[in-house]
């Protein structure tokens, strides 16, 4: 049975660069392993409708992630997965009514059992807007400073969610080098092998 690694946090906060090196040095370690990447990166819905948005996007993650239940990989690592998904709808209930994300948010915890492990990345939501002021002069919708801090609240909440249900959670600080928390990933994995 797979190991199953929910990739979480802050965006900037490095997770796409610790899932590709997760990823490297796994199979170098000859294991099989599959990536889910972050469904709303290929949304075809309007991203101004946050919650059809969420929804479309959590359910391509799950849709992968069950379908990879069918195959004999040793990792499955995704880029946002169950708790993420809780977690941005947390941030944007003002986007919407309040009682469809509680419903939302209690059906996406159904499928928490999927996963085995979840790695949260944090970094402070002024910090997520200057790496991305960086790269990209013109801020995409989820780059609102005050969304950001509710995202990163929210984080707050789907951390104890991770805990209550027994699911091994890893904290890493977007802080840090990219070859300190590269550290942390491979002692992580090593555990596994």
């Amino acid at each position: 049975m797979a190991r199953v690694i929910e990739f979480l946090g802050m965006p900037k906060a490095g997770k796409s660069t610790a899932i590709e090196f997760a990823e490297s040095y796994l199979k170098h370690a000859g294991k099989k392993v599959r990536v889910i990447y972050e469904g709303a990166r290929i949304s075809p819905l309007d991203k101004s409708n946050r919650f059809n948005y969420n929804s479309w996007s959590f359910h391509n993650t799950l849709n992968r992630l069950m379908e990879s239940r069918l195959d004999s990989y040793d990792f499955v690592l995704i880029d946002r997965g169950v708790f993420d998904h809780i977690a941005f709808g947390i941030a944007i209930e003002t986007f919407c009514s309040e009682r469809s994300i509680q419903i939302a948010n209690e059906y996406y915890k159904l499928f928490s059992g999927l996963e085995d492990e979840a790695w949260l990345f944090g970094l402070p939501p002024e910090e997520a807007v200057r790496r991305e002021r960086k790269h990209n002069p013109l801020l995409g919708r989820v780059f609102d400073l005050g969304f950001l801090s509710g995202l990163a609240e929210s984080y707050r909440f789907v951390e104890k969610e991770i805990l209550s249900r027994g699911i091994q959670l890893q904290s890493f600080d977007g802080m840090k080098s990219i070859q300190k928390n590269q550290g942390w990933i491979k002692t992580f994995l090593e555990r596994g092998l």
